[in-house]
């Protein structure tokens, strides 16, 4: 049976021959048939790739599950290979059955014809997540993957700087940003009061609150439009701040030179993921008690919109001879309570709704003076727009922003890689406009 619609039919069909021709033991939507409508018979064996911890999620699914057993096999991370290395394998007819895939690669691998259409088994679940994983992992009105975690927007900021400064409360728009980020240069224009946008991946972060896609498909065409308003107002601010040195070019979590600015006192703030506080935690440990979390700032007052950066989904790979089963675990990884508490542990913010309210989550971190940071992520993750499309050329908007970003200003990085974009997805032979 052919799930697909006459539109992603249409988008799949105009990719070039180098990209979607695979190997014979890559199989069509018309073999996406459960082991028992297969005819197979005896135990289902399925093979799980990915980076993430999952061992201990896939030990509880084989412990539960004896005749549907699963293997996971770690791999590098997909923006480090981990894709070529799934993509290579289903060409040669030796592709694992499930696979991690970050939400903004789905639609590449959708065009390379490697992820499956797995709406007939998934959609009666997709209540269970965030709205904006839901849309994420979906293209077309189509799932092409069960939602993992996400990455819900916050203002990370130091307490004791704040005070300092004379800064009483987080800034709660973007404006206010913009005058706390004067008041503490005015004091000291060797101290920053956050950090801009590095490269692609952040811009995209912070377009994503503005509710203006970079991406959409008219008919059989994707249209970009990274160019749009609201990227446009982004970039500029941002531009203005760092023209003016009222914010460090370093990046934040995690880079070393955003450290040793926050050991030094030099950084008051950075706005980014839920995740980014595992890289405080690691790398800032006697910061511990300093650091506290608010809201993302927003640009009218009071709408709420946030905004989210990173999140995978599992997805079931072309070539799967057990699509419902594989289905059912990706569900099992993404719901239930003991699985998502292990993700939890390993790092995940969970796109379940339910896992959004665990125990390890609601109750007060220690590292950032007992806040329940918990209850800023759950109520970020709510407030992230679903008007959001990804776009087939993920890895070259990421390089192509980074580099011209390193090389000139932000909002001539947004007109360069809305070029770039439309030649790359010309390149592989897909129908597209200039939006």
């Amino acid at each position: 049976m052919d799930s697909t619609t006459p539109s992603t039919r249409r988008l799949l069909a105009l990719a070039t021959a180098a990209v979607v021709a695979f190997g014979g033991g890559a199989c069509s939507s018309d073999e996406n048939t459960s082991a028992a409508e297969s005819g197979q018979s005896g135990p289902v064996n399925m093979e799980f790739w990915g980076w993430a911890s999952y061992e201990k999620i896939v030990d509880q699914w084989n412990a539960a599950h004896p005749d549907s057993k699963v293997t996971f096999k770690k791999i590098p991370s997909g923006g480090k290979g981990g894709y070529t290395q799934i993509t290579n394998a289903i060409t040669a007819g030796e592709g694992p059955c499930l696979a991690q895939i970050e939400y903004q690669t789905i639609p590449s691998m959708l065009v390379k014809n490697t992820v499956m259409d797995i709406t007939e088994y998934a959609s009666a679940d997709m209540a269970k997540y965030a709205p904006s994983a839901v849309s994420a992992s979906s293209i077309d009105g189509k799932i092409y993957g069960v939602p993992v975690d996400v990455g819900p927007m916050v203002l990370f900021y130091r307490k004791d700087l704040f005070a300092k400064y004379g800064i009483t409360e987080p800034p709660a728009t973007w404006a206010e940003y913009k005058a706390d980020a004067e008041k503490v240069a005015a004091a000291d224009p060797s101290v920053k009061f956050g950090t801009a946008p590095a490269e692609g991946n952040d811009l995209a972060a912070f377009s994503l609150q503005t509710g203006q896609s970079w991406y959409s498909t008219q008919g059989d065409s994707w249209t970009v439009s990274i160019d749009n308003a609201g990227t446009r107002k982004v970039a500029s601010f941002w531009q203005d701040l760092k023209d003016r040195g009222l914010v460090a070019t370093t990046g934040n979590a995690w880079d070393p030179q955003f450290n040793k600015a926050a050991t030094a006192g030099k950084v008051l703030s950075f706005v980014n993921a839920s995740w980014a506080a595992g890289g405080l935690k690691s790398d800032l440990k006697d910061q511990s008690g300093k650091w506290a979390v608010a809201a993302m700032p927003t640009w009218e007052a009071g709408d709420g919109k946030s905004s989210s950066n990173g999140g995978s989904a599992t997805s079931v790979m072309t070539g799967c001879e057990t699509p419902r089963e594989a289905a059912q675990f990706a569900t099992f990884l993404s719901s239930d309570p003991q699985a998502v508490k292990e993700g939890i542990a390993g790092g995940l913010y969970p796109a379940s709704k339910a896992g959004q309210d665990d125990s390890s989550l609601t109750a007060g971190d220690p590292y950032f003076g007992g806040q329940k940071v918990g209850d800023l992520y759950k109520a970020s993750a709510e407030q992230v727009p679903t008007t959001w499309t990804n776009g087939p050329t993920y890895q070259q908007v990421e390089t192509d922003f980074t580099e011209a970003i390193g090389q000139g200003t932000l909002p001539d990085a947004v007109t360069k890689v809305q070029a770039s974009t439309v030649a790359a997805i010309k390149k592989l032979g897909l129908s597209v406009t200039d939006g």
